[in-house]
């Protein structure tokens, strides 16, 4: 049956799927290869000696002794030999070539035709053949199209993964609950309190009565801050007399903690600067300089902004090698790849058909990556959209051509999955820029940060996202791209 791809049986001989099995079981068996044969243009090779099921292939060839009889589709076998049925074509064929009187024809033997050693299209043909490789990626294609799975992981895994990644390492500390311990209760004391609770940065609760409740709700984390003003707070600081104020927040996450307390420091300088101002004038609380800082790039000082456009980097390193690393190993783990060594398919053809598609997958994947940070995290993009594309293409070939290298050292999929992924997010995550700068690396962290493609793309993604720059401004980045492609594929030509 023939569907235009084809399964040949690894290592075994020809069988007869159906033979011995009852009629109803036979009938659906029937039908998943008619399905698959129809809708998912499968071809399938199948060994029968029931005339019925023949004439539901769409050729056939009938043998005897080993030999050929004649192969044609059952009714043109059938209309030749002029029968009734394709079952006396059969017993037909079968008399003529038993029969004593049947005589020997002696063919000339047909020389086949010979191309001159020196022609140049031999000669290409032999090492690189655009057709073959077509052919691996049109069967490649058809492999992901009737894998919804790993179809879905191409497109959208990156995507779901981008959610949890940007937003889990969100560095953003705001909306953190606070209570009071007031055992002032007067104007002074609740100005205090107000200006904290008119931050963004807090959100006020209920207030404290003990020290008991203050554990408490601390414990089970209601509170990340809690503060306590003293008796006679207000009468105190108006006397001049030295006042303290606690402040007991929630040291778990130790960089949380710390930002708390920056957040608590800034509010209370605030708050004297401004009642020095009320006392005493504007000239008491105006120093002999006061310093203003402004941000660049990034004016809101927002993580996300930052970190959105390095995760794209890092999940389109993650998933397309994965998957490319896959696509060859399944080959061997199935032992299909038997058909690549028996055809004059070449290694390069080979590894191309199986790498294009993957690399198209994941530009779609990498656009929708790119209309998600937009769109739902609302980072703005200020630069070129060809040098991002540019940039993603090359990277991803890079990517790929990583999954190829990796498959030609694993024997199954488990170890092609692992494999890859602990040599990819390592470097990415650790020493490509994401969270410190390449240049601040020694050793051999530096080394590793400056030849893998990862270092390149962040830089990529963060001047066009975030400083407006285009093809000309990231030439340097776009050049070290380049490199990865071609020792992946050579590296993977000679595996």
């Amino acid at each position: 049956m023939d569907g235009g791809q084809q399964y040949l049986p690894q290592d075994r001989p020809p069988y007869e799927p159906t033979s011995g099995v009852d009629p109803i079981a036979r009938d659906a068996f029937w039908q998943i290869l008619v399905e698959l044969a129809r809708q998912d243009h499968v071809t399938i090779f199948i060994s029968t000696h029931f005339m019925n099921e023949a004439e539901r292939c769409d050729r056939i060839a009938l043998m005897h002794a080993g030999k050929v009889l004649v192969s044609d589709t059952p009714g043109n076998i059938t209309r030749e030999r002029g029968a009734a049925t394709l079952e006396d074509a059969f017993i037909g064929y079968l008399e003529d070539a038993t029969s004593p009187q049947a005589p020997a024809e002696a063919k000339a033997p047909v020389e086949p035709a010979r191309i001159p050693v020196g022609s140049g299209s031999a000669r290409l043909g032999r090492f690189f053949d655009v057709r073959r490789m077509l052919a691996y990626l049109r069967r490649e294609s058809l492999e992901l199209r009737r894998d919804p799975i790993r179809l879905s992981l191409a497109l959208f895994g990156s995507v779901f993964l981008m959610f949890v990644v940007a937003y889990g390492i969100n560095l953003d500390v705001d909306n953190l609950t606070f209570a009071v311990l007031d055992r002032d209760q007067t104007s002074t004391s609740e100005n205090y309190i107000l200006n904290l609770a008119g931050s963004r940065y807090f959100v006020e609760h209920a207030p404290i009565t003990d020290y008991a409740e203050l554990d408490r709700r601390m414990r089970n984390g209601e509170l990340s801050l809690a503060i306590e003003i003293p008796p006679h707070f207000g009468r105190d600081l108006a006397r001049g007399s030295n006042v303290e104020v606690a402040a007991w927040m929630d040291g778990s996450m130790p960089t949380r903690g710390e930002t708390v307390r920056g957040y608590i420091q800034g509010i209370h300088a605030a708050w004297i600067a401004d009642q020095l101002r009320i006392r005493f004038g504007e000239r008491a609380a105006t120093g002999p300089f006061r310093l203003e800082v402004r941000y660049r790039y990034n004016p809101g000082v927002e993580s996300l902004v930052a970190i959105a456009p390095a995760i794209i980097p890092l999940l389109l390193m993650l998933i397309p090698s994965m998957l490319s690393a896959l696509s060859v190993v399944r080959e061997k783990e199935l032992g299909s790849i038997i058909n690549l060594y028996a055809t004059p398919v070449t290694r390069l053809e080979f590894l191309l058909g199986k790498q294009t598609p993957y690399i198209a997958l994941s530009m779609a994947s990498f656009l929708l990556l790119w209309a998600f940070a937009v769109g739902v995290f609302r980072v703005p993009f200020t630069g070129s959209g060809f040098a991002f594309t540019l940039g993603a293409l090359l990277y991803l070939a890079a990517a790929t051509g990583i999954g190829l290298v990796m498959s030609s050292f694993t024997r199954t999929q488990v170890a092609a999955i692992f494999g890859t992924a602990i040599l990819t997010i390592v470097p990415a995550v650790q020493f490509c820029g994401l969270t410190d700068p390449v240049s601040s690396l020694q050793g051999a962290g530096a080394v590793v940060g400056r030849i893998f493609p990862t270092t390149y793309f962040v830089t990529i993604a963060r001047g066009t996202f975030s400083k407006g720059l285009g093809l000309g401004d990231l030439s340097e980045a776009f050049l070290p791209l380049l490199m990865p492609c071609q020792c992946c594929s050579a590296s993977a030509r000679r595996s």
